[in-house]
C-alpha cells in the first residue's frame, strides 16, 4: 500500500503533498492514466518514494524530492510514456530510479540521482520477451551511487543513455560507472561524462 494509493483512475494532479515515514509507498498508483505528481516530497518511507505501475500510461513526475525511501522511482509493470524530470533523488537505500518489466518509450531526465545505496539507475532483469525497450536517460547527474551508476540487466533493448554525469566524488576509486549486461543489445552511449569510478564502464557483451 502507499500513504496515498490510487487504483483505476484517471488524470489525478497531486501537487504540493508531503508523504513521510510510512510502512509501505510514499505515493503509489496502479492502473491509473495521466497521472500528474510535482512539488511532492516523498521521505523515510519503508518502500518506494514514487511508484507509477501496472500498466499506467502517461505518468508525469515532476520537480519532487525522493529521500530516504527503499527505492526513489519505481517503474513497475507495464509503464509507459512516462517523465520522470528535475526530481532530487537522494540516499535510498538500495536504487535511485529502477525500470523493469515491459516498461516502454519512458524519459527519465534532468533529475539529480544522489548517495543510491546500489544503483543510481537499474534496468532489472526480466524474463520471457518482458524487458523494457525504448526508455532514454539523460541530462541526470547520477552521482555517489554504491555499487553502479547505471546497470544495464536483460536486454533493455533501445536504451538511450545521454548526456548524463556519472561520478563517483565520496569514494572515489570504488564502483563501476555503467555496467552493461551481457544479454544488452541496442544500447545507445552519447556525451556522457563517466568519473571517479574505479571501472567506468564495465560491458560485459561479447566482442
Amino acid at each position: 500500500g502507499g500513504c496515498i494509493f490510487m487504483q483505476d483512475c484517471q488524470k489525478v494532479i497531486i501537487r504540493g503533498v508531503e508523504t513521510v515515514n510510512y510502512n509501505g509507498d510514499g505515493i503509489s498508483w496502479q492502473i491509473c492514466h495521466d497521472v500528474r505528481v510535482e512539488d511532492c516530497l516523498s521521505q523515510g518511507n519503508a518502500d518506494l518514494g514514487f511508484h507509477p505501475g501496472s500498466g499506467s500510461q502517461r505518468p508525469v513526475i515532476r520537480n519532487n524530492r525522493s529521500i530516504e525511501n527503499g527505492i526513489g522511482i519505481f517503474f513497475c509493470w507495464g509503464v509507459k510514456n512516462g517523465i520522470a524530470e528535475d526530481n532530487e533523488i537522494v540516499g535510498n537505500r538500495d536504487y535511485g530510479v529502477s525500470i523493469g518489466h515491459r516498461d516502454n518509450r519512458n524519459r527519465v531526465a534532468n533529475n539529480r540521482i544522489q548517495d543510491s545505496g546500489k544503483v543510481g539507475v537499474l534496468f532489472r532483469k526480466e524474463t520471457g520477451g518482458r524487458d523494457p525497450l525504448n526508455n532514454t536517460i539523460e541530462k541526470n547527474v547520477i552521482v555517489d551511487s554504491g555499487e553502479f551508476g547505471v546497470d544495464l540487466h536483460g536486454n533493455p533493448a533501445g536504451t538511450l543513455l545521454s548526456s548524463n554525469d556519472i561520478l563517483q566524488e565520496k569514494h572515489a576509486g570504488t564502483g563501476v560507472g555503467v555496467r552493461i549486461g551481457e544479454e544488452v543489445t541496442d544500447l545507445h552511449l552519447k556525451d556522457n561524462r563517466i568519473s571517479g569510478f574505479e571501472t567506468e564502464t564495465l560491458d560485459l557483451r561479447s566482442a
